[in-house]
């Protein structure tokens, strides 16, 4: 945490420096313009990048809304352990490792939301109808190949189970990617002030 509030204030201090030293130097400004320019840049930069309190670390029996977010969790469980219980009897082993791939990305995504509360919300989509969707089609899938039915219509609606897999791996990414936003773009400012910083000190 330390290193990154030095990092701030460093790119901070510079980005203002150069402000500074073009209008003294490059422009012929007034001094005290001049300085008074690159105060108020330097202020604006570090309140602007000051991060963010994340209210999502608050433990869910301390909040409010905690029994509302822990039923939402434990209705996206639920639909967790069915993916698994039906990945495990599948017989198919193309199906079976796009199973695998959805039971991984929930896997990763419940255990981000029960880090981080505040996202249950913004993942309603994801636990009411995609995870609820793979839980029931995959159920069905096995239902229907343990039937042993070899008619054409079975063939036909395993196959196309199969795509409506592949489809919610792809949705399953993209919903995990949407929650992760704030946190990825974070990431993305701090490699770009590094990179800024990098280019105002010149090479080694």
């Amino acid at each position: 945490m330390k290193k990154k509030e030095t990092m701030r204030s460093i790119f901070c201090g510079l980005t203002a420096g150069v402000l500074f030293l073009g209008l003294l130097l490059g422009m012929d400004w007034n001094f005290l313009v001049a300085a008074l320019l690159a105060a108020g840049l330097f202020e604006g930069i570090y309140l602007v990048t000051k991060p963010k309190k994340i209210s999502g670390k608050i433990p869910l029996d301390m909040r409010p809304d905690g029994a509302y977010l822990e039923k939402r969790l434990k209705e996206a469980r639920e639909d967790f352990e069915s993916i698994r219980r039906s990945m495990e009897k599948i017989q198919d082993q193309g199906l079976r490792e796009e199973s695998k791939r959805l039971y991984d990305t929930s896997f990763h995504i419940l255990a981000y939301l029960e880090k981080n509360p505040d996202k249950i919300s913004m993942a309603g989509r994801f636990i009411d109808y995609y995870q609820d969707t793979a839980s029931s089609l995959l159920k069905k899938y096995v239902e229907l190949q343990n039937s042993g039915l070899g008619t054409p219509e079975a063939i036909n609606l395993k196959e196309n189970t199969k795509k409506a897999i592949c489809m919610l791996n792809k949705a399953f990414e993209q919903q995990f990617q949407r929650m992760m936003r704030n946190e990825l773009m974070d990431m993305d400012v701090e490699i770009q002030m590094l990179e800024n910083m990098m280019k105002m000190e010149g090479p080694l």
